[in-house]
């Protein structure tokens, strides 16, 4: 046998010995890990695959089991089949966090016929029809992608409409991926537990011990508020029954000189009077202490019974405990289309489409929403926990006057009154000046929406539609411009990190500054919430918003303030007033008294609503979708830190930011570049060599061995 051949022999020895061993080594390793349990380490900036401490809190805080029902098809959409693992390991890590408080299970309901009919009869879970096409097969499959999340007889329905997120690709196909399951799965947690506990366990949950405290004057009460002494008495009799020792109620008599001197020290009471028709002094006050938090009841109201006055407390005490379900209500304006636009929709017999209605169903996810018709008689609903008014237009002195009203209450309210509103129909874009009725009242406080436009050099572009001729006709195509109208809020124009949260960024589009000038005896703070950039300025002429270029002026740029709260007391604007006359329809005008001092509350005032709108966010979406999220979850944690309830913000926009690159300068990129290519160009040098050398030295080492052998013959 010559050397060759030898070599080539012991070559493949060695190597088939290699491949075994290694093999063998895999094979007993796996083994081994089998037997381990499994560890996972996430290395993300913001930890998006573990759970966050405040699901941890609130799953570590359940009382009893909550099950999560997983309803999934086995033979579904091949887009949706690789997001089930995902779905089940999530459920089983936050299974293992909660110490068995949350349970799981995943049910195939085209398997089962029985869970197919308790999934459809008691949860509502419907199939979903999908278009199946392989070089198998082609066709129509309907398949269940659902969760439910259920406590007792109450439960969180999600369809896959609800669970995953769409984003087209560059080569026509689409990237469907998880939307944010563990916030999803959190307040489906929250909601059914709230919406399970009673007024019993409301009270038990209470740290402390509540106490009623009227002021009435029996023997000096108008006829119209005759009744409203008994709703009182047996409204807080119901409560200290299902309460105990949580709910106290004392009635003091002012007729007395000493007591009538004590609470108006302690709370500044003054006496009513119905004006020109009984011009008698009488108290009728309610007040709920809760530790040293005071909140005004309202009982000088017509036709009050027991059910309101109970209501009204307990609106109260769920805004002071948190975990409970938040009542929000949202004033919005009429749909305002050209004429012809509504001449269409009338002929095709449809309605206006909403413009906040994306909002809207945002937050019916995780609060209670009511729509509220400020110019109402009744005013704003006592269990109004939040009032949310979007675009304001030309409001009455009456619906001014309800909104002073539920403010005097106690009530947070955030305005959205932008100066000006965007019209956008067809590829035509105009903006008008809007009134909002608000200037008056809004400068009793020392605020003042500007009548002029922010603009900024840190913007987000505009889709611009431009019509090119080709050989094959007229193409329309977008271009994208930065425009300055839309205004990128990012870094330090995010004044108050706490309430974005992880919202990275919030666009204010045709946005108005605020100015806050507070009265000397203010009992509030200024907190700002959203500032411009450094290189922004004002315009009042909004005809130039109709065009794109723009030049930065070398003087006068200077951050703007967009969004503005104050926090603390309130003087009523109608203190020492008559308030405003009520409808026709309403017999009694004379029964209405008004507050003239607010408890611990909250105002914020955005001198922007379009940020909100459901036809920008449309018009935008094919730009920068991220941005429209991103304003509707900095919504949602600005109402939850009006009510103090912090626990889900953290996780609301968890990974939704947009994460740019930085822009590199052209000398750095060069020099990247140049390094890619020398370190290639090293690498591939060093390989050679040192399989050059290998070679070398196995040459040598067989030279030896050949000579050896040739010597011993």
């Amino acid at each position: 046998m010559n050397e060759t051949a030898m070599q080539t022999r012991h070559r493949r020895a060695d190597a088939l010995l290699t491949v075994a061993l290694v093999g063998l080594n895999l094979v007993a390793f796996n083994l081994m890990l089998g037997l381990v349990r499994p560890v996972r380490v996430d290395l993300t900036e913001e930890r998006l695959y573990s759970v966050s401490p405040a699901t941890r809190a609130l799953l570590e805080s359940l009382d009893d089991t909550v099950t999560v029902i997983g309803y999934f098809s086995e033979r579904t959409h091949p887009k949706l089949a690789p997001l089930v693992p995902q779905i089940e390991d999530t459920l089983a890590e936050l299974a293992a966090v909660s110490g068995g408080r949350l349970a799981y299970e995943i049910v195939d309901p085209g398997a089962d016929e029985e869970a197919e009919q308790e999934a459809t009869g008691r949860y509502g879970v419907r199939s979903t029809p999908f278009r199946l096409a392989s070089k198998f097969e082609t066709g129509i499959v309907n398949a269940y992608f659902a969760l439910v999340v259920k406590f007792g007889d109450q439960y969180v329905r999600y369809g896959f409409e609800d669970l995953i997120a769409v984003e087209p690709l560059p080569d026509g196909d689409v990237d469907v991926r998880l939307r944010n399951l563990e916030y999803d799965i959190a307040r489906a947690v929250r909601k059914v537990t709230a919406s399970f506990r009673g007024t019993e366990e409301l009270f038990e949950r209470l740290d402390r011990p509540v106490r009623l405290v009227t002021v009435i004057s029996r023997d000096s009460l108008p006829e119209v508020f005759a009744k409203v002494p008994e709703a009182v008495r047996e409204a807080a009799e119901e409560l200290q029954q299902k309460a105990g020792d949580k709910f106290a109620w004392e009635n003091l008599d002012p007729s007395d000189p000493e007591v009538e001197a004590r609470v108006r020290q302690r709370w500044g009471t003054r006496p009513y009077t119905l004006g020109l028709f009984d011009d008698r002094p009488f108290y009728l006050h309610g007040y709920l202490e809760y530790g040293d938090q005071v909140e005004q009841l309202v009982l000088a109201g017509e036709g009050i019974t027991a059910a309101d006055v109970r209501e009204a407390i307990l609106a109260s005490l769920r805004r002071r405990v948190p975990g409970y379900l938040t009542t929000v209500g949202l004033v919005t304006p009429e749909p305002d289309f050209p004429p012809q636009v509504m001449q269409q929709l009338a002929m095709q017999g449809r309605l206006p489409p909403p413009e906040f209605e994306e909002l809207r169903t945002r937050l019916e996810a995780d609060y209670a929403v009511k729509r509220v018709d400020l110019a109402s008689d009744e005013g704003v609903p006592a269990d109004v926990d939040i009032l949310v008014v979007l675009r304001p237009q030309n409001l009455a002195e009456r619906a001014v006057y309800n909104l002073d009203q539920y403010l005097m209450r106690g009530g947070r309210v955030i305005l959205c009154a932008g100066r000006f509103k965007a019209n956008l129909f067809g590829e035509a874009l105009s903006v008008t000046p809007v009134e909002t009725g608000l200037d008056d009242w809004l400068g009793h406080f020392g605020v003042k929406i500007e009548k002029t436009l922010v603009l900024d050099d840190r913007n987000q572009a505009l889709p611009i539609p431009v019509r090119r001729m080709t050989p094959f006709g007229v193409i329309r195509t977008w271009e994208l411009a930065p425009y300055p109208y839309l205004i990128d809020v990012r870094d330090d124009g995010i004044v108050q990190r706490e309430i974005a949260a992880r919202v990275e960024e919030v666009g204010i589009y045709w946005g108005s500054p605020v100015v806050v000038e507070p009265p000397e005896d203010a009992g509030f703070q200024v907190i700002e919430l959203l500032r411009s950039s450094e290189r922004s300025w004002t315009d009042d002429e909004p005809s130039r918003a109709e065009s794109v270029s723009y030049a930065v002026p070398e003087e006068g740029t200077e951050p703007h303030l967009l969004a503005v709260a104050l926090a603390g007391t309130f003087e009523s604007a109608w203190a020492g007033k008559e308030p405003p006359a009520r409808s026709e329809e309403t017999t009694d005008e004379a029964a209405e008294v008004p507050l003239e001092r607010s408890p611990e509350t909250r105002l914020v005032v955005i001198g922007n609503a379009e940020f909100l709108s459901d036809f920008v966010g449309r018009m935008l979406g094919p730009v920068d979708g991220s941005f429209f999220e991103q304003n509707l979850a900095w919504m949602q944690n600005l109402i939850d830190w009006m009510t103090l309830d912090n626990s889900l913000l953290g996780i609301r926009a968890r990974g939704g930011a947009v994460r740019r690159l930085a822009r590199l300068e052209p000398q750095e990129e060069f020099r990247i570049e140049l390094v890619n290519y020398v370190a290639a160009l090293l690498t591939l040098l060093a390989a050679g060599a040192v399989f050059a050398w290998r070679r070398r030295l196995e040459s040598l080492r067989w030279q030896e061995v050949a000579v050896r052998r040739e010597s011993d013959r």
